[in-house]
This record gives structure tokens, sequence and C-alpha cells, in this order.
């Protein structure tokens, strides 16, 4: 008898448990949350480690899956960038990566233009990798010196002192780097942080890939160190105007010798005799001119 309880206990808690589980629902398949592995840039390279602004570049970026033993499905990374720069033609912002191997490294190349209006000296690129499970953002920052010059300075003539008041002089010899004819170019050298030039001279036109040699003069007459700038500036094809800086560093000017103040006293007087003479002739040429019109208005009433 007592079996027999025992054996119908056991049977209905059989029934209980079924009956629990039958109201209860199980989880579907569609319900499991599966998991991905994380993808992370692990390093990034530009073409040249320097981006020349009106030209193309490529931006080199390596992911990695960083499981050990899970590999990730259908995974698309695309890339964000500010203005002033852009895909070049042809090129997309988006990739995909889809299946990468547990720990598996890969390289993903981006072509790119970057503007020349383009001002800012780091590029960040926000890379962005989407997967079934997760979407994954991080902004790297190309640490690369942007080139406005948009020249290459083939060579220069800088010197590194002077005496106050004596004549700078000088050269620069350059290569434009645009794929586009450049015009109303002028070459102008600054002093210090002003916004006026202390000479400039107007190159006119420059054509694709050429080169141009130019020589510049100025003086400085306070002594001491002073920076110097040396700067092109030009349009471009469709009238965007643009500069670009060929030179800075600095130059000491050192109090004038004597020697220097005979040159400089010799240069003035030099420029009055000039003057003078250009005077002189002026007053003798009016009066020459006069005494023709006085000539002729006398022939006329006789």
């Amino acid at each position: 008898m007592i079996n027999g309880k025992k054996a119908l206990s056991s049977l209905f808690l059989v029934v209980i448990f079924l009956l629990f589980n039958a109201v209860i629902p199980v989880r579907g398949a569609e319900d499991v949350i599966e998991y991905e592995p994380f993808i992370v840039v692990s390093s990034y390279e530009v073409s040249d480690d320097i981006i020349i602004l009106g030209n193309n570049f490529s931006l080199t970026i390596e992911v990695e899956n960083t499981d050990p033993k899970v590999a990730t499905r259908g995974a698309l990374m695309s890339i964000g960038f500010p203005d002033g720069i852009s895909t070049a033609y042809g090129s997309s912002n988006q990739m995909f990566l889809d299946k990468l191997a547990p720990g598996e490294k890969r390289e993903v190349t981006f072509e790119l233009y970057a503007s020349p209006g383009y001002s800012r000296s780091l590029v960040p690129f926000v890379i962005t990798i989407t997967s079934e499970v997760r979407s994954i953002s991080s902004t790297i920052y190309a640490h690369v010196e942007l080139d406005r010059s948009t020249f290459k300075v083939v060579s220069q003539n800088v010197p590194d002192e002077a005496d106050a008041g004596e004549k700078i002089a000088v050269s620069f010899s350059f290569k434009s780097l645009l794929e586009e004819k450049l015009s109303n170019v002028v070459l102008s050298v600054y002093v210090d942080y002003d916004d006026k030039p202390v000479a400039l001279t107007n190159i006119g036109n420059i054509s694709v890939g050429a080169s141009k040699s130019q020589d510049l003069t100025f003086f400085i007459s306070e002594v001491g160190r002073h920076r110097l700038r040396v700067e092109l500036s030009f349009n471009l094809s469709e009238g965007e105007y643009s500069t670009a800086e060929l030179y800075s560093g600095y130059i000491r000017i050192n109090e004038a010798s004597e020697e220097t103040y005979m040159q400089i006293g010799d240069a003035k007087e030099e420029a009055l005799t000039v003057q003078n003479k250009l005077i002189i002739a002026g007053c003798l040429g009016l009066s020459v001119l006069l005494g023709i019109g006085i000539v002729l208005i006398a022939k006329k009433y006789n």
C-alpha cells in the first residue's frame, strides 16, 4: 500500500512538471542572443606619409578580429571624413569584410581626395564596422602634415642675418604639383606677423607641372630676430583663390656697420641725385614746350 502511494505521488509530480513546462514557452531559435566578436582597427597608414591638397591619396586601414575562437559574419566597414575630404572618382567609402577568421588581420584601402580648401592639420576618419549583431565606431586621426604648399621647393637662398637697413635678397626655385594651370600667381615676403608684405612680385601664370625661379629684395631696419614668411597666392582654374607657404624661418638683423651706413648714405644720395636729375629734366622739358607754344601763338597772331 505504501509503495502504491509512493508511485502515485511520483506520477503526480511528473504530471505537475509537464504541465509547468507546457505553460512556460520554450525559447525559440530566433530568440537566442548570438555572439559576435569585436573587430578593431589595429593600425593605419597614409600613402607617402603626406596628403597633398588637390591630389588623391590612399588610406590603408588594418582591421583585426580580436576573438581567438569565433569568426565574424557579414561585416561591413564604412569610413566617414570631414568636409574637404572625399572619395576619389570611382571609389566607395564602404568595404565588405564578410568573414574574418579568429585572430585574422586584414588590410583595407580607401582611395580618397583632398580638396585645396581643406584647412585642418589633422584628418579625423570615422570608422564604422557593422555586423549581424553589433555596430562598432571608432575615430582615427591621420597624424600627417598636410602639404598646403601644392608646390615643391627645388632650391632656395635665404640669408640667416643681415645689417639693419641692408638690402636683403632671397631667391626661390619651385615646381607646381597641381594638375591644373594657375593664374595671377604672386610671390610675397612677410616680416614677423604683419599682414602687409615687405616685397612682392607678380609671376603671372604657371602651367601644369611647370617650374619657376624668382628673386626678391627688401629691407628690415629694426634690430633683432625676425620671422620671415614667403608665400604664394594664386587662382585655380575654377577661379578659387588660394595661398601656399614656400618658406618660414628666422633672420637676425644686426646693428648697421659703418660700411652699411655709408652704403645707405650713398644709396640715398644716388636716389636724390636721380630725383634731382628727373626734376631738372622735367623742368627743361616743360620750358621747351612753353617756348614752342609761345612761338606758335606769336606766329598765329602775326
